[in-house]
């Protein structure tokens, strides 16, 4: 279950009005949330600013670039232009790049020679993938490498009756 960092918050604020300490609020939201939770310090923090009077539990606001971006705009400007650069995409956006190297994560996609692509295959791209794959096992299964005797011949060639190969295919035909 994972929990919004409201919800977390509500419940140090709950247990800071329980008169609990920091270290037994974090011992028991790890006790029943799961370990990885809330850290301690994040837990004394939050009980630093309650005693102070500060009951917001919500984000203060930040200087600098905003960090979200709106992903329907994002993909406006990679459907315009596919060659774009996260750099050149974030100033254009007056956010920081890491903002939009997330993003691109979060909507699928990933930068592969020289262009946005989508991380998921379309029908028509797993057509061909699976097409090629048939294609390379059928190549694969006309000419198996046999290794005899330290001589490279082919399955196919032995099948054939390899009148090429002379003294390797009796020498093959020999052996059990």
């Amino acid at each position: 279950m994972e929990l919004s960092r409201q919800q977390i918050r509500t419940i140090m604020y709950y247990e800071f009005h329980s008169k609990l300490r920091a270290t037994e609020c974090h011992q028991k939201m790890c006790e029943s949330l799961g370990i990885n939770t809330v850290s301690y310090d994040t837990v004394e923090v939050w009980f630093w600013k309650l005693k102070a009077g500060n009951f917001d539990i919500e984000d203060e606001p930040h200087s600098g670039h905003p960090i979200e971006v709106d992903c329907e705009q994002l993909k406006q400007i990679i459907d315009q232009d596919r060659n774009l650069s996260t750099l050149t995409i974030a100033s254009e956006l007056d956010v920081c790049q890491k903002t939009i190297v997330i993003t691109l994560k979060f909507i699928n996609l990933t930068f592969k020679f020289n262009h946005w692509v989508s991380h998921e295959l379309t029908a028509e791209d797993k057509r061909k993938r699976k097409a090629a794959c048939l294609a390379l096992l059928r190549d694969q299964r006309k000419e198996k490498p046999v290794m005899k005797n330290g001589c490279t011949t082919t399955i196919q060639a032995v099948k054939e009756g390899g009148q090429h190969l002379g003294n390797q295919q009796a020498q093959l035909q020999d052996e059990p």
